[in-house]
């Protein structure tokens, strides 16, 4: 996948390489569980800080910003995607299928690197894969299917972006990397999922809570 994309030659949505995270104002709607302040403390120590001190300029999430994303709805763009009407149908579809769903549990492993950003990512359980692809094809009914263009839609994984380059990253950068690939940070339960509005970069500013779902506490 990181070679594919790298090469270009495989149609996936790649957020562009910007210089101002923070106050782009192109926006998404998304569904995303707010991580604890266990984890993000994990996240910034064992991963923020190794990676800024190689490239400073390059935006990596702040604590308040870090998010795991469970479901795109629609891609950033200035204007929106998406009309009141289409929140409407989601927060409808959110309502019926969150509370008998989960908890859902992922295994926190592995640096990807993209073209213009780090995720970690977030391996998943069947059961939470049956929940998205059960999500995705009620939002294709409702009209409000997801725009954006997976690498596959075979093999799922749920991730956590925690740097976006602002600029190319230096050979430096690139093999701390590589060394960190294999990093493990650990277990992680989502209790709920929030379907928000924000940029690229989740700067809170640009952020708007919608609503939260609480999945079942079963």
């Amino acid at each position: 996948m990181e070679a594919t994309l790298a090469s270009g030659s495989h149609e996936s949505t790649i957020v562009p390489m910007q210089t101002d995270y923070r106050n782009d104002p192109q926006i998404a709607l998304t569904c995303v569980t707010f991580i604890d302040k266990d984890l993000t403390a994990a996240i910034q120590t064992q991963i923020i800080r190794p990676l800024q001190e190689l490239e400073p300029e390059f935006y990596y999430y702040p604590d308040n910003a870090l998010h795991l994303t469970i479901q795109n709805i629609r891609v950033i763009n200035n204007p929106p995607h998406f009309s009141a009407s289409d929140i409407s149908k989601v927060q409808r579809i959110l309502t019926e299928i969150t509370p008998p769903a989960g908890p859902f549990e992922f295994a926190l492993a592995g640096l990807l690197s993209m073209p213009t950003s780090v995720l970690l990512m977030a391996l998943i359980r069947p059961e939470y894969d049956k929940f998205i692809r059960d999500f995705r094809r009620r939002l294709t009914d409702a009209g409000v299917s997801d725009d954006k263009k997976y690498f596959t839609d075979e093999i799922m994984f749920a991730n956590i972006t925690v740097c976006r380059y602002t600029h190319k990253p230096s050979p430096e950068f690139l093999k701390k990397l590589q060394e960190m690939k294999d990093i493990i940070i650990g277990p992680y339960t989502a209790k709920n999922v929030s379907l928000v509005t924000m940029n690229a970069g989740a700067s809170p500013s640009k952020t708007a809570m919608l609503d939260t779902y609480q999945f079942s506490r079963i």
